[in-house]
């Protein structure tokens, strides 16, 4: 058997999108480090698009110090620095908070079913419901995937990177 090849629901960032944020009035993004099984440790790179340097600074003041940079696509000094991550001969990946797939969660759900078993048996004190057994839903904010645990009469929120690493 075959292990399970890592999956990320995230679109990469190109240059083709980074056009098509600045045709759409978002030229602003909030890039972050990102974690996600099968990225290499601090390769990895979410960006957060925004209409307003506003929101941008809100999304900021959640993360830890260090953890993200604002990037105005509309300075040419920011916008290249941004292009070099993304050029061909990166080690860097750098993701956009798309979802290239629709069906992304329930994707996450199979693949990952294993991984957060695990993660509930030996890192919680949950006790799953018999009747209602677990149930994992994901929330994106502030460039961070959430597992939202529920059994039935405890619920946790949890990094799914916590889960996956």
């Amino acid at each position: 058997m075959s292990p399970i090849q890592p999956y990320n629901p995230f679109e990469p960032l190109t240059i083709e999108r980074i056009q098509q944020l600045l045709l759409m009035g978002q030229p602003i993004l909030v890039v972050q480090r990102f974690q996600w099984a099968g990225i290499n440790n601090g390769a990895g790179f979410m960006a957060t698009r925004y209409s307003y340097p506003e929101d941008a600074a809100d999304h900021l003041s959640h993360l830890l110090p260090n953890e993200g940079k604002m990037v105005d696509l509309l300075q040419p000094l920011q916008r290249d620095r941004l292009l070099a991550l993304i050029a061909p001969t990166s080690t860097y990946q750098v993701y956009l908070d798309s979802l290239k797939d629709k069906k992304w969660a329930k994707r996450m759900q199979q693949v990952y079913a294993e991984d957060v078993r695990r993660f509930i048996r030996s890192q919680t004190r949950l006790k799953p419901d018999r009747n209602t057994g677990v149930d994992v839903n994901f929330d994106f904010r502030h460039g961070r995937v959430m597992a939202v645990i529920n059994t039935g009469t405890q619920r946790l929120e949890v990094p799914f990177y916590d889960i996956i690493k």
